[in-house]
C-alpha cells in the first residue's frame, strides 16, 4: 500500500493549480509524502497505483474539462478504463454558477472514478467564482481524513 498523497489538478485559469499548490503545501507542512500532478501528465492507468488521491478541477466553456485534463478525461471514459477499488478519492470542483454546467466536470470525474470502484473519502464540493471559503472548508473537512488514512496506511507497514 503507498503511503502517499496525490495531488491532481487540471485548470485554464489558474485557479485549481493555485489551490492545489495550496494543499500541497499543507500536506507537507503536515509531514505526509505528496506529490502535485497536473492531469496532463498521467493516463488513467496510472490511477491504479494510488490509493489516496484529491482532486481539484475546474470546469471550462459548456461544461468541459480544461484543456489539460481533455485527454485524461478521454481516456478516463473509455470502456477499457481501469478498476480502481484501491483508490480513495476527494474532489473540490471550481465553476461559474452563471454556466448551465456548472461544475459538469467535477461531477463527472467523481462519477466515473466511483463506476470505476472508487471510493469517495468526502462528497465532492463545488466551488463558484469566489471560492477561497469553500476551498477552506473543503481542506478542513478532507485533510483530516487523509490524515488517518495514512495514519492508518503506516500501522499496516510497520
Amino acid at each position: 500500500m503507498q503511503n502517499s498523497l496525490a495531488i491532481y489538478y487540471a485548470t485554464m485559469t489558474g485557479n485549481a493549480e493555485t489551490l492545489a499548490r495550496r494543499a500541497h503545501e499543507r500536506a507537507l507542512n503536515e509531514g505526509w509524502s505528496a506529490r502535485l500532478i497536473n492531469l496532463s501528465e498521467v493516463k488513467p492507468a496510472d490511477l491504479g497505483a494510488e490509493t489516496l488521491a484529491l482532486f481539484i478541477v475546474s470546469t471550462w466553456g459548456d461544461g468541459e474539462p480544461p484543456a489539460d485534463a481533455c485527454d485524461f478525461h478521454y481516456d478516463l471514459e473509455k470502456d477499457s478504463a481501469p478498476a480502481l477499488p484501491a483508490l480513495r478519492f476527494a474532489i473540490l470542483g471550481l465553476g461559474d454558477k452563471d454556466y448551465s454546467d456548472f461544475n459538469a466536470f467535477a461531477r463527472k470525474l467523481d462519477e466515473r472514478l466511483v463506476s470505476l470502484g472508487a471510493q469517495r473519502l468526502h462528497e465532492r464540493i463545488e466551488a463558484d467564482l469566489d471560492f477561497d471559503d469553500t476551498y477552506a472548508e473543503w481542506e478542513n473537512r478532507v485533510f483530516p481524513l487523509v490524515g488517518d488514512v495514512l495514519k492508518e496506511a503506516a500501522s499496516l507497514t510497520r
